[in-house]
Order: structure tokens, then sequence, then C-alpha cells
């Protein structure tokens, strides 16, 4: 497996247990912030 197969297989799998959990009602968590609270950066590459 290449190591684009791998992050391509890696993402597929995050991507069913977020639609999982979207179905049964657990995402978003309880204590997940409020999207209007969340801060975007206008640099998605830089370190946090």
């Amino acid at each position: 497996m290449t190591e684009d197969e791998h992050i391509q297989r890696h993402l597929e799998i995050c991507q069913r247990v977020y639609e999982r959990l979207v179905a049964e009602g657990n995402w978003p968590w309880p204590d997940s912030p409020k999207s209007k609270d969340v801060i975007e950066s206008d640099n998605p590459n830089s370190d946090l």
C-alpha cells in the first residue's frame, strides 16, 4: 500500500465514523464548541 493509498483509506474510515456519529445523533459532541465561537485561520498551513 502506497502512502497515498494509506492516507485515502484513513480518510474513508474517518468519514464513515463521522457519518455513523451523525446518524446516531452523537455528533456534535455535547461539549463541542458552537460554530459561531470557532475562529477561522487566514492561513491554514500555519502552526498553532
